[in-house]
């Protein structure tokens, strides 16, 4: 085992499922790029 390492199961696994679900229509009006990254929920960047 190397420091790090991760030894995925076979197949996919569903997340959230049965849980419902909201399209959001997001647009940037700034003069600069938005970057939203995993340490942020996106309701709060």
């Amino acid at each position: 085992m190397i420091p790090g390492e991760i030894f995925p199961a076979d197949g996919e696994i569903e997340l959230n499922a049965g849980q419902p679900t909201v399209t959001v229509e997001v647009a940037n009006t700034g003069d600069r790029p938005v970057q939203v990254g995993s340490h942020y929920h996106f309701y709060e960047t």
